[in-house]
């Protein structure tokens, strides 16, 4: 683990020096911008894979939430906690604005940094990109990554670096940076019980980011969900999975499209019917293997039929 002293030195001098009136400053113009904490429709399912998820251990829980197996149902305190990360995006560019960094979140046209592959299937979206930290090189740009931690995870995070302690974050950080060919990345997270930052370099590793890549076009082009990580619907982690209703009980899956057996992934991140049957022209008008919109992938048709595989043991 390599810490960025230097960087969490320079952002405590620079807060102290004026009480933090800068930084407050910055946040009049940047607390606006975190779209993503100020968004007022519901979204539960993602179009793509994303770089987010393809560092978790079970690849069959993956695979359900690209196919729209089980629709996410949180509570409050839950929705709260994901709100309050997205809040805290613009407070870590304040930081490191205030420190004299350069720091871009958006393309020309005000877009999200954004990677895709596999056909459009697999992407996500970039916190930002930094130039300007005190513990790198002067003119090296770099990822940068923010995250909040319960007071375990952050005590594990600090003592360990993350890639021991948070994988899924150490996988996503090596999958923009290598669609970027950007050699380094800032992972900055905050503990939510006390505000204590921590902030570690994390190198590209071409190994890791190929061998993560691979098993996203692993899980996208396979028809029938991988093998789970345990048999035991009692065990842990499949216990506090969302999908072990359906992976390991009698539960059947959400009714759409991309749980039924004639939906098939496409080009350009696009999903296509192939239900030959002439007599559901009724329900698709365009024919066979056309590209099928988000609304009607969320709808479906009078011919559904779920995928036998989804039920699928073992």
């Amino acid at each position: 683990m390599i810490k960025a002293t230097k960087t969490l030195a320079a952002i405590d001098a620079a807060l102290e020096a004026d009480q933090g009136a800068k930084f407050r400053g910055l946040l009049r113009g940047l607390m606006p911008l975190a779209e993503d904490a100020y968004r007022d429709e519901e979204d539960s399912y993602r179009n793509h894979l994303g770089a987010s998820l393809i560092g978790r251990e079970c690849a069959r829980e993956i695979w359900y939430g690209w196919h729209w197996v089980t629709k996410p149902k949180f509570p409050g305190r839950i929705l709260r906690l994901f709100n309050r990360g997205h809040l805290e995006e613009p407070r870590f560019v304040a930081l490191l604005l205030m420190i004299g960094c350069e720091v871009w979140q958006h393309t020309a046209d005000g877009k999200q940094f954004r990677i895709s592959g596999h056909r459009g299937h697999y992407g996500g979206s970039l916190d930002g990109v930094v130039r300007g930290l005190p513990d790198l090189p002067p003119g090296t740009p770099a990822l940068a990554e923010f995250k909040t931690h319960n007071d375990k995870s952050f005590a594990k995070l600090v003592s360990d670096g993350v890639q021991s302690a948070k994988l899924e974050h150490y996988v996503q950080m090596q999958q923009y940076m290598g669609k970027n060919n950007l050699p380094w990345s800032i992972y900055m997270a905050v503990n939510k019980n006390d505000d204590t930052i921590h902030a570690e370099l994390v190198e590209f590793n071409p190994a890791t980011f190929t061998r993560f890549f691979d098993r996203a076009g692993m899980i996208i082009n396979q028809n029938e969900p991988p093998p789970r990580i345990n048999n035991s619907p009692g065990w842990f982690k499949c216990k506090f999975c969302d999908h072990s209703p359906v992976c390991h009980g009698p539960a059947q899956p959400e009714r759409n499209c991309r749980t039924c057996l004639h939906s098939i992934p496409g080009d350009e991140g696009q999903w296509g019917c192939t239900n030959p049957d002439p007599d559901i022209t009724l329900y698709l008008p365009e024919g066979p293997e056309f590209a099928l919109s988000k609304e009607r992938q969320l709808t479906g048709c009078g011919a559904y039929q779920v995928r036998p595989s989804i039920k699928a043991k073992g």
